[in-house]
């Protein structure tokens, strides 16, 4: 069966690559404001860390219950509500003046923005088939790049204007009024949307899994899914991701100004190019999976060669970032670390929609990202503690290094779609 010319599909999955965007610019935007924020509060860079942190705290934290709420309320009105959350809650910071109040307004938004991959997994379960899980996530994750690449330069660009309050305000009223839009434009289903054709429609559900969504969750189906292995290893992997992209999001500026003594107006330009770099990996990476699909490799073995190749990779350019002493040398090799480990995004969030169907993605999908979260939390902790001792970020550097390369090793191992797919279709048709 070929692809349809028709492609509501894919303009749905482009407004959910805009939510990731818009989600990764409002929780990017203190990471840049952080050295001004510093200066102004006085905060060490142990206090900066568990303010960076505090965000990763709660958003890990409301994974698993933030699936089954989205899966309750389905996608348009999780991201309706979600987004203007979001709005209120950047808000409301511009308020905070100290290091608790930081901490105080950054956990709940942490805990509104926990819905949007889970949400995300439940569209994509029901708008793609297996073929496109791929791509369509590496689009939808593309945003995780975009959203981290424009805020340095935008965010930078309105403290030096208006002030970081500004880059607040800004940030969260976009997010408020795309997820209006995404309601209104949106189905949950794509049998709902009248503008899907019955063959795209037939497109969309040749290889997915029967919708069952309103079918009672079967007594210990949630178990079954914790105990396959291979959602622990997208675990690992994604473990290994939010460690590398935490210490990008939350200390990367920092990182140019104090270690090569930028002015804030180069570091906004010079913090875009692991972005740049991910953006051309995110989407090369699902264009990859895609094409040895084509050529008759199973998309299973596809995604095991493109994750664990961009986890290796990853870790060699993060240990070349601290072999060379040239400041444009270093800065590249450790934008292609960022950009090798941000590759995997697409192929590794495929797997939580096809091992566990339109009634556990978005149970396995909060697992998976409790588990990478885990790896956000410490990794801005690590960063500004061994700073603080070091008086440099080198052993961080070369801590991150060599937990890509374990979580990689551990992903190999655990890896078996195939048969985690048939144990969970076994279960549900007892």
């Amino acid at each position: 069966m070929k692809a349809t010319t028709t492609r509501i599909r894919w303009r749905v999955m482009f407004l959910v690559f805009l939510i990731v965007t818009i989600s990764y610019l409002d929780r990017t935007n203190l990471s840049v404001a952080a050295p001004t924020l510093q200066r102004q509060l006085h905060l060490t860079p142990t206090q900066l860390g568990l303010i960076l942190s505090s965000f990763s705290w709660a958003y890990a934290i409301a994974q698993i219950p933030a699936g089954l709420i989205a899966a309750w309320l389905k996608p348009r009105r999780t991201y309706l509500i979600a987004l203007w959350l979001w709005c209120i809650l950047l808000a409301l910071t511009t308020t905070a003046t100290s290091f608790g109040a930081w901490i105080a307004f950054r956990i709940p938004f942490g805990l509104a923005e926990a819905i949007t991959w889970p949400a995300a997994s439940i569209l994509l379960s029901r708008w793609f088939p297996r073929l496109e899980y791929s791509q369509a996530m590496s689009l939808q994750n593309l945003g995780l790049v975009v959203g981290a690449a424009i805020a340095p330069p935008i965010v930078a660009l309105l403290i030096a204007f208006w002030g970081w309050q500004m880059a607040f305000i800004v940030t969260g009223l976009i997010a408020g009024v795309l997820g209006t839009f995404f309601y209104l434009y949106t189905r949950d289903d794509p049998a709902d949307d009248p503008r899907v054709s019955q063959d795209e429609l037939a497109w969309i559900r040749h290889d997915t899994v029967a919708h069952e969504d309103h079918a009672p969750v079967p007594k210990g189906f949630f178990l079954v899914l914790l105990c396959r292995p291979s959602l622990w290893a997208v675990g690992m992997a994604n473990f290994g991701l939010d460690f590398i992209n935490f210490m990008f999001l939350t200390w990367y500026p920092t990182y140019l100004t104090d270690t090569y003594h930028m002015s804030l107006g180069r570091m906004g330009v010079m913090a875009m190019e692991p972005y740049v770099l991910g953006i051309i990996a995110v989407l090369g990476a699902g264009r990859l999976v895609r094409a040895m699909c084509d050529s008759g490799m199973d998309s299973v073995a596809a995604r095991r060669i493109v994750i664990f190749g961009g986890l290796l990779l990853g870790t060699i350019a993060l240990f070349l970032t601290i072999s060379v002493s040239n400041l444009y040398a270093s800065v590249t090799f450790m934008s292609l670390g960022y950009a090798f480990v941000m590759s995997i995004l697409g192929p590794m969030w495929s797997t939580p929609a096809e091992i566990a169907g339109s009634r556990g993605v978005g149970f396995a999908s909060g697992f998976v990202n409790f588990i990478g979260n885990v790896g956000g939390i410490g990794s801005p902790i690590l960063m500004g503690v061994v700073f603080e001792r070091f008086h440099s970020f080198t052993p961080a550097i070369l801590i991150s290094a060599a937990i890509t390369l374990l979580c990689g090793v551990l992903f190999l191992l655990l890896y078996r779609v195939k048969i985690d797919r048939q144990v969970v279709a076994a279960f549900l048709a007892r």
